[in-house]
């Protein structure tokens, strides 16, 4: 059996961290590259790997080599159009999966079936392809269906070659893409049966910031610390809870809790991290508060630079994707893109995302996206 990774989308809703080529699926977690996790859990069961590739091809094949086999989406017109770049590669039954999701548990049950979709219970499943089911079987995928609590299509199918048929003829969606919801819910509709399997671990699409944070939080309670022996942590570091410290990164006397540091970094003295992700190669000096914020690649932050990351009224901070402005978390602080230059005394309030490239001024207060 094989198995196909889509992983060719620009992750438009987690700008600026994919700004610069950097593909979602190479985002870490627990300071492995996402797309690692589903590779090494699927080497175990399949015989081939294929891995859809199209924006920051470059660093998926830099990571991975020789391991899998590699298919160019040159359209990037949704997870049909994905499929279809790797149609030469699928000649049996195969298991698909979006690389932009994060899992730990158990999906074996599915390698069983024909045709399936991996059910996930959600609280909030307006975000995502609704599973109506009936007698064990999918009667139906609804995108984007009525808010509260569902099962939701978690992103990994058991398939047979014959869907290729079916994503030849598909028109564009209302979104200008080939959809792969839309082709099942075709098939359904002539006869072929798609079981669900329900997963009962944890489970995260990785589509916004906080989202991706989450996903990291957990690994670290999950999977608990990991300090490379080529770190260096100064005698009067504090590193509380789970931490991540990659190699080459200096720990000085500062404060490092449940949070990942990247390779090549520098935790400044009396610089405190909390519940952040800080990228490879990136300088938080001394006098920083960094709490609850994504940190891309090459940022540099200024000395007494200060990330709030809670509302006076302490409700959800909002932050701006696209045109549309959307409730995060009760803590959640910036988005810091990669190559960031930020003066000293800075202060930049809750949910403020900063481009790629940008440089800030010495005691300037950021109060929106830049």
């Amino acid at each position: 059996m094989k198995a196909l990774i889509l992983a060719a989308g620009k992750g438009e809703r987690l700008r600026p961290l994919t700004d610069n080529g950097f593909p979602k699926a190479m985002l870490p977690v627990w300071g492995r590259p996402l797309i690692s996790f589903h590779v090494s859990r699927l080497e175990e069961v399949v015989d081939e790997i294929g891995v859809v590739v199209g924006y920051g091809e470059e660093r998926i094949k830099n990571f991975l080599g020789s391991r899998v086999k590699y298919f160019r989406d040159d359209i990037l017109q949704g997870t049909g159009s994905a499929l279809l770049a790797a149609k030469n590669f699928i000649d049996d039954d195969f298991i698909l999966v979006y690389g932009d999701i994060f899992l730990d548990g158990d999906i074996s049950p599915i390698f069983a079936c024909k045709r399936a979709i991996l059910g996930c219970r959600v609280d909030d499943a307006s975000r995502f392809g609704t599973l109506e089911t009936r007698d064990n079987k999918v009667t139906r995928i609804v995108e984007k269906g009525p808010g509260g609590p569902g099962l939701i299509n978690g992103g990994i199918y058991k398939l047979t070659p014959e869907i290729l048929d079916y994503l030849e003829d598909q028109s564009l969606s209302e979104r200008e893409e080939y959809e792969l919801t839309d082709v099942v819910n075709r098939m359904i509709i002539e006869g072929k049966k798609f079981e669900y399997v329900e997963f009962s671990g944890y489970w995260t699409d990785i589509g916004y910031p906080w989202d991706y944070l989450d996903a990291n939080m957990y690994a670290l309670e999950k999977f608990g610390s990991d300090i490379s022996p080529e770190a260096e942590i100064w005698s009067h570091a504090i590193l509380r809870g789970p931490v991540v410290v990659g190699p080459g990164s200096v720990i000085k006397n500062s404060v490092v809790e449940k949070s990942i540091i990247g390779a090549d970094c520098t935790i400044g003295e009396f610089s405190i991290v909390k519940r952040s992700v800080v990228l490879d190669h990136s300088n938080i000096p001394h006098l920083n508060y960094v709490g609850d914020s994504l940190i891309g690649e090459n940022v540099n932050l200024g000395a007494g630079t200060k990330i709030a990351n809670l509302r006076f009224d302490e409700k959800p901070v909002k932050t701006k994707i696209g045109t549309k402005i959307v409730e995060t978390r009760r803590k959640f602080g910036a988005v810091i893109g990669h190559g960031v230059k930020i003066g000293i005394n800075v202060s930049i309030m809750p949910g403020v995302k900063i481009s790629s490239g940008s440089w800030i001024n010495a005691g300037e207060l950021v109060r929106r996206d830049i």
